[in-house]
């Protein structure tokens, strides 16, 4: 069965999840947010894959796989794969000052951790983060018929007027996905996908246009 979930986020700030018939209000606690940029076409990738399929969920920890697309050379093309997720993940490399980019990697609350092939949930995870400063709320309304546009209204105050350098992003992924890989490194192997980034948008804010 799919499932699909939106996420609302704030970079670097995580905001709490919701279904879309529902309305949320963020807690005080802020979950751990878990980066996978990974491949259908990278024979490193599946135990990832597996690794965030299996990592707990919840009020705790937000999973997020971003597919990218500098792997579709080999053979085999991702059909979840986008070039912008490639380029976020080249921004977090600058970010975190890393020569380059690879697959797969995981990235916990902005920073590259290699901790996750150690242990199955590390003790980093354990525990949601506190004391974030923002108030978010979000509302959104099931479309009417297939095809139709989901609407999401967003609301958010920073304790700190000064906070400026942070963004609202609303993240729309889809749980209990497989492929049949039939070319490339993974060439016979079936593929489980939870998590997957369908779509990563930054709504308008006050006295912004956004197309």
């Amino acid at each position: 069965m799919r499932i699909a979930r939106i996420l609302l986020l704030l970079f670097p700030l995580v905001a709490s999840m919701a279904r879309a018939e529902c309305s949320a209000d963020r807690s005080d606690s802020r979950p751990h947010l878990v980066e996978l940029y990974t491949s259908e076409g990278c024979s490193s990738c599946p135990p990832a894959d597996d690794w965030l399929r299996r990592l707990p969920t919840g009020a705790g920890v937000v999973a997020l796989a971003f597919h990218v697309d500098y792997w579709d050379s080999l053979g085999w093309r991702d059909r979840f794969a986008d070039p912008r997720y490639s380029k976020r993940q080249q921004a977090q490399a600058t970010f975190d000052g890393a020569s380059g980019v690879y697959t797969p990697q995981i990235v916990l609350d902005g920073h590259a951790w290699s901790g996750w092939y150690r242990a199955g949930q590390a003790m980093a995870l354990a525990d949601p983060v506190t004391g974030s400063g923002a108030s978010m709320r979000l509302n959104a309304d099931l479309p009417s018929q297939t095809g139709a546009p989901l609407r999401v209204r967003l609301h958010t105050e920073f304790a700190h007027h000064g906070d400026t350098n942070y963004r609202n992003y609303i993240a729309l992924t889809e749980d209990g996905l497989s492929t049949q890989v039939r070319a490339g490194e993974n060439r016979g192997v079936l593929l489980h996908h939870d998590h997957v980034v369908r779509s990563l948008a930054r709504p308008a804010g006050a006295g912004e246009c956004r197309r």
